[in-house]
Formats: structure tokens, sequence, C-alpha cells
């Protein structure tokens, strides 16, 4: 799961935990104590995650620039060379079959032919 949903949750739980907590604090002080319990381990784990995500966002921001640009150009220079011929591809093929499509097949001529000479007579 991606640490910016996993906060989000952990907001919200931490949130339900501390209304919780404001019903049942006159009525079960044993209760509440659990409660508050659980709220502080949810902070805690709050506080973990959002630190492992701030040691990942450094990681990233110290690798070279350079190396990144170039590994970028020479991926996006392959695929369109393989697109573009499939383009071509795809041209010739609706080309083809829109000439067979315009064009009557020689089986409809001869039968063509053969309902006007037996019409005509």
């Amino acid at each position: 799961m991606k640490a910016n949903k996993v906060l989000k949750r952990l907001a919200k739980i931490e949130a339900l935990v501390s209304d919780v907590t404001a019903r049942f604090s006159a009525g079960a002080p044993h209760v509440s104590g659990v409660l508050k319990d659980l709220k502080a381990a949810v902070a805690r784990v709050k506080e973990a995650v959002s630190a492992h995500v701030a040691l990942r966002t450094t990681k990233k921001k110290t690798t070279p620039t350079r190396k990144k640009a170039a590994a970028r150009k020479k991926a996006v220079k392959a695929p369109k060379a393989k697109t573009a011929k499939r383009a071509v591809r795809i041209k010739r093929a609706v080309k083809k079959r829109a000439a067979e499509q315009t064009a009557p097949a020689p089986a409809q001529l001869a039968e063509a032919a053969a309902q006007e000479s037996t019409s005509s007579n």
C-alpha cells in the first residue's frame, strides 16, 4: 500500500478512536484508558510511516539526474520506431481493405451479368 494512503487511513483511525474515547470517558474509565493507549499507538505508527516516507524521498533526490535523462531518451526513441512501423502497416491494411470493399469481386460481377441477361430476355 502506498504511504500516503496509509497515512490517510491512520488519520481516520485516530479520529474514530478519539471520538469513541470521548463517548466512553465518563462511563467506563478502564475502557477510556485502553482507548488512550490505542490512540498513542496509532500516533506512533503514523510517525514511523511519515519518517519512512521522508527517508525514501531524500534517497531519490541524491541520484544523479544525468543518468535518468539519458535512460529516458533511449527508452523514448525505441518505442517510437516500433509504433511508426505499426502505423505504416495499419495504413496499408486499411487501404487494401477499402480497395477490396469498393471493387466488386469477380464472382459478384458474374452474378450481376447473369441477372442482367435473364432480366432483359
